[in-house]
This record gives C-alpha cells, sequence and structure tokens, in this order.
C-alpha cells in the first residue's frame, strides 16, 4: 500500500471515530435550524424518481409538520394531488437518545428511528430486502428531502485480509437502486 493510500484510510478511520465521539454529543448547534421546530409548517413541491437511466417520474408532495406538545409532532407526507389518498399520517415524538434522536410512528406497529445530525434529520431502515436512506435538511426558504434504496445485500465484500503487512477491515458495497429528491416550499394559506 502506498504511502498516500495508507494515510488515507487512516484519515478515513479517523473520520469515523470522530463521527461516533460526535454522536455522543446530544445539543444541537445554534447556528444550524432546530428540528423540529424550525421545519413546522405545511411544505409542497415535487418528487422526482432517479433510476440508472435518470428521471423516471415526477409527482406532487407535501410534508406537514405541526406540534401536538413539547415533544411529539405530526409528521404527514402526502404524494400525489389527493391529499385524502396521498396522505402518510405519521407523529414523531422525542427518542430516548437525547434532542438529537426521534421516532416516527407509523401508526401501524411500525417505528422508525431517526437523528437530528449536521443539519440533517436522517433515518435508515431496511423492509423487504431494500435499505431506505431518507434525509431532511432546511435549506432556506425550502425544505430538500431524499430517498435512497439499495439492496439489503452487498454488491461485494472487499479487504478483510493483510495487506502489505497491514489489516485491511472487510468492507461491503452496495448497489445504489434510485434516488428521489424533493424540494418543498411553505405552502401560503
Amino acid at each position: 500500500m502506498t504511502v498516500r493510500k495508507k494515510l488515507l484510510f487512516r484519515a478515513l478511520l479517523l473520520l469515523l471515530v470522530l463521527g461516533e465521539a460526535a454522536g455522543a454529543v446530544y445539543g444541537q448547534s445554534d447556528t444550524l435550524p432546530h428540528f423540529p421546530r424550525d421545519f413546522v409548517g405545511d411544505w409542497a413541491g415535487q418528487v422526482t424518481v432517479y433510476g440508472p437511466r435518470g428521471a423516471s417520474q415526477s409527482v406532487a408532495m407535501g410534508l406537514e409538520i405541526h406540534p401536538i406538545n413539547d415533544s411529539t409532532y405530526t409528521y404527514v407526507i402526502i404524494y400525489g394531488e389527493d391529499r385524502e389518498a396521498g396522505a402518510r399520517n405519521y407523529e414523531i415524538y422525542r427518542g430516548p437518545d437525547g434532542g438529537h434522536h426521534w421516532v416516527c410512528d407509523e401508526k401501524n406497529s411500525l417505528l422508525l428511528d431517526g437523528y437530528y445530525i449536521g443539519g440533517i434529520y436522517q433515518s435508515i431502515f431496511t423492509v423487504m430486502g431494500s435499505t431506505i436512506v431518507t434525509n431532511l435538511e432546511h435549506r432556506g426558504d425550502h425544505l430538500w428531502m431524499t430517498f435512497q434504496s439499495y439492496p439489503e445485500a452487498a454488491v461485494r465484500t472487499t479487504g478483510g485480509k493483510e495487506y502489505e503487512g497491514e489489516d485491511i477491515p472487510p468492507v461491503q458495497a452496495y448497489k445504489v437502486r434510485s434516488t428521489n429528491t424533493a424540494r418543498l416550499y411553505p405552502v401560503q394559506r
């Protein structure tokens, strides 16, 4: 392994360790929007689905976040023009890991954990063989939401052995199936 590759590998490991240490700090920065308080409101826009061949479809999307009490908020995602047919009526509430941890209750026995870190509310879950990564970020006058989907099984695993005198950990790589992006603006009532 070249000196540059060794330094790059060690820097990556250091970033992973520092990221874990930073996760132990539960406060939110004063310069970042506060989640979910600064995300409250009715938001609407378009979500576009991208696959390997580019954009495959675009549909209307809405997101409604409103306080129920100090630690619980509505979290309604709406797909399509028909609000009643397209609404997913969820709630989020403060999780046990501190102010950055929120649990999305889908009201059907499913609970999805999300974490507000670095100005992005993030949730990762696996369902029916696919892992879904969701991100929600407040960007000035709009919200930016992404969903990425990839198979639960890795495309390949490399490493996991000694290379030129250095133990290389195993690394799994995954195929990205799709990315959905949505820019949501406040709804003027």
